[in-house]
């Protein structure tokens, strides 16, 4: 796809939506794009079927790294360590992933991780291979310029899944949430942490800027949405570091208030 944020997300956000309690959010979220994140490993290489695409690497690939970070973020409470900092409008992730910690957590976080990676998986054979085949052309001009079907299939698929997306995204935002803590120091260190981790993504897609017809397997035409992946995996990065830091950070020093005074 040329994106993968947002339009991979669109099949499987409604059953959290349906029945909030059977599914691990987190873990829908993080398995549906679970199999492009071996192209962040291996730095977009080209050439073959990926093996986190495969039947295979569901289980050995995309379900590990899915209940990692799922585990990671549910047991350290690392949403509720952030919402204080980034403010009311992040209030409904309060509590993200943390139901893997009670019973039958894990089970349900396995088989959301591996509903949302199947789905991805599933998608990506819909808009790559089904649907192009039943158009009645190869290639379609457009401003003078042959573009092949199945990319703009693609391209049509990630425009339409990033709006359900972003609908089902509110419509979630808008279930009941617990109380907004107080608001709480270290913004600041988010924002410079996920923006040094966007930065890190941005260089580490600078060979698929350079020369993306040789570094892609899609090449120019999907070079910029593969580069906005690299940036936004980055940028989550920096943030679960910056989450990571504050969750074990010392409290802030009351500069001796409830020191005792004189004899």
């Amino acid at each position: 796809m040329p994106l993968p944020l947002l339009a991979h997300q669109a099949p499987i956000l409604p059953l959290k939506l349906w029945r909030p309690a059977r599914f691990n959010g987190t873990a829908l979220v993080l398995g549906s794009i679970a199999p492009d994140l071996e192209y962040v490993l291996r730095r977009g290489a080209a050439g073959g079927r990926a093996f986190a695409h495969s039947y295979t690497g569901q289980i050995l690939f995309c379900l590990p790294v899915t209940l990692a970070l799922v585990l990671l973020v549910g047991h350290l409470r690392l949403a509720d360590v952030l919402v204080p900092r980034l403010g009311p409008r992040f209030a409904w992730l309060q509590g993200a992933a943390t139901d893997v910690t009670t019973k039958g957590g894990l089970v349900r976080a396995a088989v959301s991780a591996l509903l949302g990676s199947f789905s991805h998986v599933g998608f990506d054979g819909l808009t790559h291979g089904v649907l192009p085949r039943r158009l009645p052309v190869s290639h379609l001009r457009v401003a003078g310029v042959a573009f092949p079907t199945e990319a703009l299939v693609q391209i049509v698929a990630s425009v339409l899944g990033a709006m359900v997306a972003l609908w089902l995204l509110h419509r979630l935002s808008r279930l009941p949430a617990p109380p907004m803590p107080p608001r709480q120091s270290g913004g600041a260190a988010v924002a410079l942490l996920g923006a040094a981790g966007a930065l890190l993504g941005l260089l580490g897609a600078l060979p698929a800027i350079r020369d993306p017809d040789s570094y892609f397997h899609a090449g120019r035409f999907y070079v910029w949405g593969h580069v906005a992946f690299l940036v936004a995996c980055g940028a989550g990065v920096g943030v679960l570091v910056a989450a990571l830091i504050l969750r074990f950070a010392p409290p802030p020093s009351r500069g001796g208030e409830g020191e005792q005074v004189g004899p």
